[in-house]
């Protein structure tokens, strides 16, 4: 909503596990705009960015579940109304699950912060059964796409007097 990270969007309630259901039911709301935004978009690249942000996803609805089933003994799965998770309607997030993205937990951190996240993130995956992991890099990215240089409208340092006129014009 244009507003910058400052932590006030983080609930803590004191109540660890009402927060991680509060989170868990907040990323199966967000699955659910990024499903309707998937069916709105015809365009490849934009059907493909919300393949992969489906099943990343789909990944943080499992570790909550997972936390939730550490902490309390309770099978999520048999506790709530669950929402399908699942991606097999969507063709770029079955290709990236049958990769195995959506078993993958990634760890990159210069400190050793989160050590225990493998005592949460393992076992089957609770839709296929494939095994879970943690990795502790950074997760795979793309190569910087080759642009042209920008056009200059005037050398750095120099005022466009052109450009300065029309800011002033819309000033007033």
């Amino acid at each position: 909503m244009g507003n910058p990270w400052n932590g006030s969007y983080v609930t803590c309630t004191g109540n660890l596990k009402m927060d991680l259901l509060h989170n868990f039911f907040l990323e199966c709301g967000a699955r659910a705009g990024k499903s309707r935004v998937y069916e709105m978009a015809p365009d490849p690249t934009a059907r493909a960015m919300c393949g992969y942000l489906l099943v990343r996803g789909g990944v943080h609805i499992v570790a909550y579940a997972k936390a939730l089933e550490k902490l309390t003994g309770v099978p999520v799965g048999g506790l709530l109304p669950i929402p399908d998770v699942s991606n097999k309607k969507f063709p770029e997030a079955m290709k990236l699950e049958a990769e195995g993205l959506h078993t993958v937990m990634w760890k990159w951190c210069p400190s050793d912060t989160y050590t225990e996240l493998g005592e949460i993130w393992n076992g089957p995956h609770p839709e296929d059964g494939m095994e879970l992991e943690v990795r502790d890099e950074l997760p795979p990215g793309f190569p910087w796409p080759e642009f042209t240089e920008e056009p200059q409208l005037c050398a750095p340092g120099e005022i466009d007097p052109d450009m300065l006129n029309y800011y002033a014009q819309k000033l007033t």
